[in-house]
């Protein structure tokens, strides 16, 4: 599974925040450089958790750490740029992902005509949603984030039908030779990691499985580059 265009994103959702520098640094020092940072409203998902000024610290701790902001939020009465504004003055912020099923079409619109020379621009698909949902933007798109797991929790197990998902979606990219990160985000492990890669992932977000092992986090980094 070693391949030198694969990434590997640390989520810090179930990280202690009480050492949240410490957390930091071990994925730091292993060779974690691009954080997976996780906002929800509890509207979208059943769940809340950070948001621009928690991100804001973690950016202050490396200035080579890379953030790949997932959202998890409806967006109202307000324009899917002027949200995006605290997330988009940061620079270590080098991709924003939104949900494809929180948006409205004016939003999705909105959100696929704009662009930031510094910033990539991905959806994110929920478990029940076919990926054929997302083709007709492929073109205006930088990265597909196929959950495999139902967005709002950390620590759940993968949902095998991932797999599916990301065959096909390759293809379609594969297809129009279009260049698209396949991201994976929700119970990736040693194993499953090495499945979603095999299906055409390049990008995987590994978060309980980093941080809460009895491992450190450089042993659970070699299991999941490993190549069985």
């Amino acid at each position: 599974m070693k391949n030198k265009d694969i990434t590997i994103a640390a989520s810090i959702l179930t990280a202690n925040f009480l050492s949240l520098k410490d957390e930091l640094t071990n994925l730091f020092n292993a060779g974690i450089k691009w954080i997976h940072f996780d906002v929800m409203d509890y509207h979208f998902v059943p769940n809340l958790s950070f948001g621009p000024k928690i991100l804001s610290d973690v950016c202050q701790f490396n200035d080579e750490i890379n953030i790949d902001c997932h959202l998890m939020v409806n967006i109202k009465n307000i324009t899917v740029k002027e949200y995006l504004k605290p997330f988009m003055i940061l620079p270590q912020v080098k991709n924003i992902t939104l949900h494809y099923e929180a948006l409205t079409k004016t939003q999705l619109t909105e959100f696929l005509n704009w662009n930031n020379p510094r910033i990539k621009k991905g959806l994110a698909l929920n478990p029940i949603t076919p990926i054929r949902k997302i083709y007709p933007y492929l073109t205006q798109l930088d990265t597909i984030l196929i959950m495999s797991v139902a967005p709002g929790a950390g620590g759940q197990p993968f949902l095998p039908n991932t797999i599916a998902k990301i065959k096909l979606l390759s293809k379609m990219i594969n297809d129009h030779n279009l260049r698209i990160t396949i991201a994976v985000d929700g119970g990736i492990n040693d194993l499953t990691g090495k499945a979603c890669i095999n299906a055409g992932a390049n990008y995987l977000v590994a978060g309980s499985y980093l941080l809460n092992s009895s491992n450190t986090v450089s042993d659970q980094l070699a299991k999941l580059n490993h190549d069985k």
